[in-house]
């Protein structure tokens, strides 16, 4: 399963310790949750806040990925949204039917 994660740094945050935090947790071999694949992980240039995309077979592995931040970091963030995704693809064939069953 694809999730996607929104996330923006809280702006008292210093952004250059977020090398420290990630070494910390890849040294304690924490990061990548066991059994995730990344893939993707951008930050904006302008603003701090990003987008992380994981490959992950539980919800319980996405709740490591973001618990781990927070505990590493505690007030990290301002703001944090996860959810499962689907490629555009596949959801726009899935919600013309659901509508054609409501209105049709």
């Amino acid at each position: 399963m694809i999730f996607i994660t929104y996330w923006e740094l809280n702006p008292d945050f210093d952004p250059s310790e977020l090398a420290g935090v990630a070494q910390t947790l890849i040294s304690k071999k924490l990061w990548p949750v066991e059994g995730t694949k990344e893939i993707a992980w951008y930050v904006s240039a302008s603003d701090y806040w990003g987008i992380t995309i994981v490959e992950a077979e539980t919800e319980e592995q996405l709740t490591e990925i973001t618990g781990m931040w927070r505990i590493a970091k505690p007030g990290i963030f301002k703001f944090i949204k996860s959810t499962p995704a689907m490629e555009v693809v596949k959801v726009v064939p899935l919600l013309m039917k659901l509508a054609k069953k409501i209105k049709g």
